[in-house]
């Protein structure tokens, strides 16, 4: 496998702690860019196409699979130009700008939701499920909380804004801290930018409380365990949720985020609609909105256990082998 990713350091530093072989491409947006940004994005995109297609053509390629975003399209046209077939895979609600445009250059579309099958004509969409890491099928409750050195007295709740975290979610755990470790245990993934002040504010905390605050920057292992042993996660709502949090059965309040293209309220929207999770929009999060959510779900534990249910319902553990089959399939029927 070859992984093809845009300018991002932090793709980079995955992809190596993975093993996994990688190429950087140029890459830049085109919708919604700046009309003194439109050109580079341009130039940019051309240049991330030719080196798709050498990186391509070196490595042998017989598909390529791609997830949309504008970082993927270099990928997808220098594919589509090379006559390597591409499975284009839909990880959210609803589909992207990306996606949209990118579609028609690819042999198969796989999907994570029935519901998104509208968007697409023709047999070209297939509903696969959204693909989880192994661990996330194999981690158990028990040892999880055994490894963040839990307590089983105190529910526990953990917080991820995603891999570089979120710094409006950030200061409102901040704001919230004290009177939340009063009632529950915390698992904050924070990210770089905010965890020098949010360290310093632990360590203000009185000593009880600090042992049950749980910092952390950024987890390259453990995240299945961490929200394995948590009883109620507040993260954005990126395609990830939609996965792994019905795998665990993992109740959630929901903060999306308000960025390329509002994808994030869709996806949330569709948990939200079946139950599992309720949705707090960014702009409450200064006026104690989080606090004020989490608190009365952890109050109301009929209501906590109801949205675990109906969010396990909604897991697919077989999506990663769908997805693997079908890219194994075009790969076959290109040789």
């Amino acid at each position: 496998m070859l992984y093809l990713h845009g300018p991002s350091r932090r793709d980079a530093e995955v992809m190596a702690h993975a093993g996994v072989q990688h190429r950087r491409l140029d890459a830049g947006p085109i919708h919604g860019a700046a009309p003194h940004r439109l050109l580079m994005s341009a130039f940019r995109l051309a240049r991330g196409t030719f080196q798709a297609m050498a990186a391509l053509g070196q490595f042998k390629a017989g598909v390529v699979m791609a997830t949309g975003g504008y970082v993927s399209a270099p990928a997808i046209v220098g594919a589509w130009l090379s006559r390597v077939p591409v499975v284009l895979y839909l990880p959210d609600a609803s589909p992207g700008m990306a996606v949209r445009v990118l579609s028609p250059f690819a042999k198969r579309i796989a999907l994570s939701f029935p519901l998104t099958k509208k968007y697409f004509k023709g047999s070209k969409a297939i509903v696969t499920g959204y693909p989880v890491r192994p661990e996330f099928l194999e981690v158990e409750r028990d040892a999880a909380r055994k490894a963040y050195d839990l307590s089983d007295e105190l529910p526990v709740v953990m917080v991820m804004g995603g891999s570089t975290g979120a710094h409006s979610l950030n200061l409102a755990v901040m704001d919230a801290l004290e009177p939340l470790l009063h009632h529950a245990q915390l698992i904050h993934l924070c990210g770089e930018s905010d965890e020098h002040l949010l360290r310093e504010h632990r360590a203000r905390l009185d000593s009880t409380l600090r042992q049950r605050y749980h910092l952390f920057r950024y987890l390259h292992r453990g995240v299945a365990e961490a929200m394995a042993a948590s009883d109620l996660m507040v993260c954005r709502a990126g395609a990830s949720a939609l996965a792994e949090l019905p795998i665990l059965g993992l109740p959630a309040v929901l903060v999306p985020g308000t960025f390329a293209g509002g994808h994030q309220e869709k996806n949330a929207d569709f948990l939200v609609d079946e139950g599992a999770a309720i949705k707090i929009a960014d702009a409450e999060l200064p006026s104690g909105a989080l606090l004020q959510a989490v608190l009365a779900l952890l109050e109301d534990k009929e209501k906590l256990e109801t949205m675990a249910a109906e969010m396990r319902r909604l897991a697919r553990p077989e999506a990663a082998r769908n997805i693997a089959a079908l890219v194994r399939s075009v790969a076959r029927r290109r040789a």
